[in-house]
């Protein structure tokens, strides 16, 4: 079953949503309605024997609306044409596109002062992932300017707002999906990957991933995920252009940080050891010493320097 709908949504006192839906167009677009609404198309044709569009939709978010954190079954691409918001605890701005993997956690949130107007569309089935890929989706980051963000209220009008016979949608909407993937690849979707060494790009986008996320309990899994490579690629890579393993960078990293703060802030050792995800005050003294040489007490109470991590990390040789 397939169909379209528009909906008018209100966050209730509780935080959850209150809907009222009408399968029925209202007598103008949803564009003249005020926040919190949405038009929207859904189909059930999840079990495709090749790819479908499943979701297309033009939403006004209301202030710090959330969604999720879950995980769906399909690829969406969304673009913000007004407003700012989070995905996973970084930040989008309009004119940005950003897309969501195939049952990939996340967690979307709009800004409070400055709501998301946003548009996406939803594609599923066992083709999508080498459509994907072809594209070049499975590897550029996850959220990127969008250089044609201006058209994408027109190219929507259409699939969304204007009438077609339904014994069509699935080929009419798939035509549009293509069309938005070919302006994709039209505009150079690849170009932010450097055409001499693919591996010196994904380093340094692992190095932005790990600064941003270091004190979440990220581990090299969780790294090879966010660049759409494979944990046994993402070991190649470190070994190519640091001098530690990505397991134990992340390890030196966050006992830097635990050490700054001993130092610098006057933290407790236990206060430092809750920091980087250390329950246990024993075992967080054990790692410190390992690479520090001294005791987390020790430390506090002295006058000591020590480099844990070395300049030619974020200088690495190419």
């Amino acid at each position: 079953m397939s169909y379209y709908r528009y909906a008018i949504a209100y966050p209730s006192e509780t935080g959850n949503e209150k809907y009222f839906r009408s399968l029925t167009p209202p007598t103008e677009y949803l564009s003249n309605f005020p926040y919190y609404s949405y038009r929207y198309y859904t189909s059930e044709k999840d079990d495709s024997p090749v790819c479908n569009v499943i979701s297309l939709g033009h939403e006004f978010s209301w202030p710090n609306k959330k969604l999720g954190p879950r995980s769906i079954n399909r690829f969406i691409l969304h673009y913000l044409v007004r407003g700012s918001g989070q995905i996973n605890g970084r930040k989008l701005s309009t004119g940005q596109f950003f897309f969501v993997k195939p049952y990939e956690k996340h967690t979307i949130v709009s800004d409070d002062k400055d709501p998301m107007e946003l548009y996406y569309i939803g594609i599923s089935g066992p083709g999508t992932e080498i459509i994907m890929k072809n594209a070049g989706f499975l590897s550029i980051p996850q959220i990127q300017d969008c250089p044609f963000i201006e058209r994408i209220p027109e190219l929507f009008q259409k699939p969304l707002y204007e009438p077609h016979p339904e014994e069509d949608i699935d080929f009419f909407l798939m035509g549009f999906f293509l069309q938005l993937i070919s302006l994709h690849k039209h505009h150079n979707i690849k170009a932010q990957t450097p055409p001499s060494d693919d591996t010196f790009f994904y380093y340094k986008e692992a190095l932005v991933y790990i600064q941003d996320f270091l004190l979440e309990g990220i581990t090299p899994r969780d790294v090879a995920q966010y660049l759409h490579i494979s944990p046994s690629y993402l070991r190649v890579i470190f070994s190519k252009h640091c001098k530690y393993s990505l397991r134990e960078l992340l390890i030196r990293k966050r006992i830097e940080c635990a050490a700054s703060h001993l130092k610098y802030d006057h933290w407790s050792v236990s206060q430092a050891a809750a920091l980087i995800g250390y329950d246990d005050y024993t075992l967080f003294s054990k790692i410190f010493k390992k690479y520090t040489g001294i005791s987390p007490q020790a430390y506090k109470k002295g006058q000591y320097s020590i480099p844990i991590i070395h300049s030619d990390i974020s200088n690495p040789r190419q």
